[in-house]
């Protein structure tokens, strides 16, 4: 059948989560008269996966707490229809016609649009391990439905021992989860370093707190083979070392698999729909497409990376609400520049707060800086108030320019607060000097006279002028 309700105009959006409920209700605001119709291939809208997470451990007891709006807001209070289920196929660009498949039957359907925005997000990569995915006690964890499929399998089965495939944020926090209610975990990551994407100081430190919780970490290890059971159910993953000859045998009860994500866009393979980097989609600064009457946001999108001015794959849900209010505004008449992304992020880990923004030392090196880090280790507040913890800075400046081009830093408290100084640095393209000036907060109980932000940046400055790197 054919979607086409009416003559006038039809605004589609492809996504129920944050970028396509954030384009949605910026596109009734502009334009309160036409129809704008979500479609959301799952059962789910308005969470965060980042909070799924505190369900498995049980600090979230109702996964329902994590529904930001339920889809009679979205029909009731801003006219948008929500159709869940909805998992949009094909784009035909020629007809302006989305085929869209019904929750996951023999039954396609079609809907007719003016213009469109696809906020489709990310999907789990496939690590293409004969019979793993398939297996009974095998999970992604990527939406709703992931999650209560694992948790409704750990309630009825009471797994001991889980292993973990992707040692990132999610399979981190999965592991740290797990082990709150008792299962012995592992976590197989196939990098040389669990958070890989940080400094091996940042990594490092983590790695040694993560181990001091309990939790085995194999580093330098991916899964090769599994053994099931007559009930397909893994029993037995065969564990090889990247390097050297050597591989053993792990027994487990589940498995998670956390091991990346790329965009979502296997829909749009085929058409003339420009795909970037990671198989995002190439936009404008004002997140059009190379057509004029399609937009996207979010994680199946590339976005200039501040930093460097180049194209890159940043999907932080930051990001993803920024691109889709302004998609939805500039589809309905707008003309906003979305100035791209410093890739900022921050996690709580094993009772650790874990931050990074801009690029790293490497990245830095390949892209022609002359890059400088300095790192240093700073008491989070004065020392004489109870419970001080330290903060372990990386800091990545270009020499002799004194630009900041990266941080990281990892403590107990204080990360996040922090870590959001240096992102409006490199937003604005300040210096060592110039962060080194700031007038920052003070109090006993939350910094020292001189903010470990401040003195990063002083020592930065000493070092270039003495030449000490």
């Amino acid at each position: 059948m054919y979607f086409n309700k009416n003559e006038k105009q039809h605004l589609i959006v492809i996504g129920g989560n944050v970028s396509g409920l954030a384009a949605a209700s910026q596109a009734r605001r502009n334009a309160p008269d036409i129809d704008i119709t979500v479609l959301e291939s799952g059962q789910h809208i308005s969470y965060g996966t980042c909070g799924l997470p505190y369900f498995i451990s049980g600090i979230v007891d109702d996964i329902n707490k994590l529904f930001v709006y339920s889809p009679q807001f979205f029909e009731e209070k801003r006219k948008i229809k929500i159709l869940t289920g909805h998992k949009v196929t094909a784009i035909n660009l020629h007809e302006k016609k989305l085929t869209v498949n019904i929750n996951n039957s023999a039954e396609n359907i079609f809907f007719d649009y003016d213009k469109l925005i696809i906020c489709s997000g990310a999907r789990p990569v496939n690590l293409k391990i004969d019979g793993l995915e398939d297996s009974c006690n095998v999970f992604h964890f990527r939406n709703v439905a992931d999650t209560l499929s694992l948790k409704n399998y750990i309630n009825k089965n009471k797994p001991l021992k889980a292993a973990i495939i992707g040692g990132g944020s999610i399979g981190l926090l999965i592991a740290e989860a797990l082990m709150k209610i008792g299962i012995k975990t592992v976590v197989i990551e196939k990098s040389k370093r669990i958070f890989k994407d940080f400094e091996q100081e940042i990594s490092n430190a983590l790695f040694r707190k993560v181990v001091e919780k309990g939790c085995n970490v194999l580093t330098n290890s991916f899964v090769s083979s599994v053994k099931k059971n007559d009930s397909n159910i893994v029993t037995e993953l065969m564990v090889e070392n990247t390097e050297m000859p050597s591989s053993e045998k792990l027994d487990t009860d589940v498995i998670v698999l956390t091991a990346g994500i790329a965009a979502n866009t296997s829909f749009i393979e085929g058409t003339s729909i420009e795909l970037g980097c990671n198989q995002g989609i190439k936009t404008s600064s004002r997140l059009q497409t190379n057509y004029s009457n399609i937009f996207a946001a979010g994680d199946c999108c590339c976005v200039k990376n501040i930093v460097t001015g180049k194209p890159d794959y940043i999907p932080t849900a930051n990001n993803a609400g920024r691109m889709g209010r302004i998609a939805g505004g500039n589809a309905t008449g707008g003309d906003e520049i979305f100035n791209g992304s410093v890739g900022t992020k921050v996690d709580v880990v094993f009772d650790h707060e874990v931050a990074k923004t801009g690029i790293s030392f490497n990245e830095a090196l390949n892209l022609g800086f002359n890059p400088v880090k300095i790192t240093d280790t700073y008491p989070a507040h004065a020392v004489a108030i109870p419970g001080v913890s330290d903060i372990e800075i990386v800091l990545i400046a270009d020499y002799p320019s004194g630009k900041i081009l990266g941080a990281q830093m990892i403590g107990k408290k204080g990360v996040a607060k922090r870590i959001d100084i240096f992102a409006t640095a490199l937003t604005c393209g300040m210096t060592i000097n110039d962060v080194y000036n700031l007038d920052l907060g003070y109090s006993p109980t939350t910094s020292t006279v001189w903010d470990p932000v401040n003195k990063i940046c002083g020592k930065a400055m000493l070092n270039f002028e003495k030449r000490k790197f």
